[in-house]
């Protein structure tokens, strides 16, 4: 009996190692993709008067950067929709991988997981997000003046650099943001919420 018991304890320690190890560590909480796209959107929006404000006449690596600080604030911004600190980073491909800032430090550190990604869907004006789960909401997007444009511009770049193709998006499978709903695992706040 002993023996048997000592057997499902090693076995059942040798699963928990493996199920550790190769279906990844930790798990983050669903995210509310609605309110990444609403909180994109309205990133995009402001940042634009910003760049008016300040006389800005074109978009170099310095005002990626602020926007990406930006658009941090934005996302963290209360109501929260996320149960930590949201940290955003811009890949080389230019898409925005939002990750769990457990710290706040604003770089993604060991054991802070991906949360979410929106990338830009040129072909069809629109900004993709998507959790961790796979699932992706759209929301139609051309933005708003010519700095902006040349944000947006900026980032294409980016993706072209990166081998990513006007048309790399048009076989998602990508629900409607005015048809979104957020999983019961996501908490959601703002604006838009339950929309």
């Amino acid at each position: 009996m002993f023996g048997q018991l000592k057997g499902l304890v090693i076995l059942g320690v040798v699963g928990f190692i493996l199920y550790s190890v190769f279906l990844g560590g930790k798990s983050e909480q669903t995210a509310d993709l609605g309110q990444v796209l609403d909180r994109t959107e309205f990133a995009l929006v402001n940042y634009q008067g910003y760049l008016e404000t300040n006389s800005f006449d074109s978009v170099a690596e310095e005002q990626m950067t602020e926007f990406t600080g930006y658009y941090t604030d934005v996302l963290n911004a209360d109501p929260r929709f996320y149960g930590t600190s949201l940290g955003l980073t811009v890949q080389n491909d230019a898409t925005f991988l939002g990750y769990a800032d457990d710290n706040g430090n604003r770089v993604q550190d060991e054991g802070e997981g991906k949360v979410f990604t929106v990338e830009i869907d040129e072909a069809n004006n629109r900004l993709i997000a998507t959790d961790v789960a796979g699932n992706s909401s759209g929301l139609r997007f051309s933005g708003t003046g010519f700095l902006t444009g040349m944000l947006l511009g900026n980032l294409l770049g980016r993706q072209r650099a990166a081998g990513v193709t006007p048309n790399s998006f048009n076989n998602r499978n990508v629900t409607p943001r005015s048809q979104y709903q957020a999983p019961r695992s996501a908490r959601s706040g703002g604006p838009r919420a339950g929309k």
